[in-house]
């Protein structure tokens, strides 16, 4: 369900080029992204303002865990639509006891790692360094490993 979501999201409103945008690819969705440094604790959320949809995400995260969790609010609204989701550093986490966290974690990852661009890059363009694959996906290495592993490339 989760990658499927992600597919179709990508499918509709990617340019193909790398790295995923997920604030472009939000905004072709017709959801707001902003810069919001009053979250207090909260990296990011997802709310709606007057029948739309808004993410917001603390500017004093990191560009690469901005990314991330703009992406894993996408999967909110993809997968748990209607909801206000705020969300803390904790629950950007792989190992995720909330099934709508880990749905959304999943998702993110989905969207910033396509699985068949990955199945591209290392079996058709050769590209085994890990440095590069972070590079070109534009995503943290926590971030790359996990998908890895997912993915069989790595134990």
């Amino acid at each position: 369900m989760t990658k499927m979501a992600a597919q179709s999201m990508l499918s509709e409103f990617w340019d193909g080029n790398l790295p995923v945008n997920p604030a472009v690819i939000a905004r072709a969705a017709g959801i707001a992204v902003r810069q919001d440094p009053e979250l207090g604790t909260a990296v990011g959320r997802i709310q709606y303002e007057g029948g739309l949809a808004c993410i917001d995400v603390h500017p004093d995260t990191s560009a690469l865990r901005q990314r991330f969790v703009i992406a894993h609010e996408l999967g909110h609204f993809m997968l748990h639509g209607g909801a206000r989701f705020v969300d803390v550093e904790q629950e950007l986490e792989p190992i995720q006891l909330d099934i709508r966290e880990r749905q959304a974690n999943l998702f993110a990852l989905e969207l910033l790692i396509p699985s068949f661009a990955v199945e591209i890059l290392i079996y058709k363009r050769k590209i085994f360094s890990l440095e590069k694959l972070r590079t070109m996906f534009g995503v943290t290495d926590k971030a790359l490993h996990y998908k890895l592993r997912r993915l069989g490339w790595l134990p």
